[in-house]
């Protein structure tokens, strides 16, 4: 695979093609927040990349919006609703299109509270360290050769089934 294929790949499919892992460092509220989203297993590229684009639509699409309101500047107020039905549509567009695999995503939060002297974990910390591990080594397995796309989706599978339905 050439280099721009593979920066195209890790674009279009992200980091991880089991999900995401967003972390939320300490801030000034003291509280540190860990969600693991995983994807149903046998989610296509197709299906991540829309599941990414109405994950980052809402900051996207409202870079977007100021770039068509600054760019129809002989009518401002013009390009300024276009702008918005556009964020609008955006929204309403990849809505409908993740319809479907959406509603099989499952997440599970770790959030812990720094303050007070000791550290206070809410949520099934066990549970996001074992679902991490285990979906990291399958993936790590899979680049390496070391297992087939079968194996490494079985144990995607495993992790998903032991995460909570919504």
């Amino acid at each position: 695979m050439t280099v721009v294929g593979a920066v195209r790949t890790r674009v279009v499919d992200g980091p991880h093609r089991w999900g995401r892992l967003d972390v939320r460092p300490v801030g000034r509220t003291m509280w540190a927040t860990r969600t693991l989203v995983v994807y149903p297993p046998g989610t296509d590229r197709r299906e991540r990349a829309l599941l990414r684009a109405a994950h980052s639509w809402p900051l996207a699409g409202l870079v977007l919006t100021g770039v068509v309101t600054v760019t129809w500047t002989a009518a401002p107020a013009l390009g300024a609703v276009v702008g918005l039905v556009g964020y609008a549509l955006g929204f309403l567009v990849l809505r409908w299109a993740t319809r479907r695999v959406r509603s099989l995503v499952r997440a599970l939060t770790v959030t812990t509270f720094h303050g007070n002297g000791r550290p206070k974990v809410h949520g099934d910390a066990r549970l996001m360290t074992v679902a991490l591990g285990a979906l990291s080594f399958g993936e790590d397995e899979l680049r390496a050769g070391r297992t087939d796309p079968v194996g490494f989706e079985a144990v995607w599978a495993e992790v998903w089934n032991a995460l909570p339905a919504r």
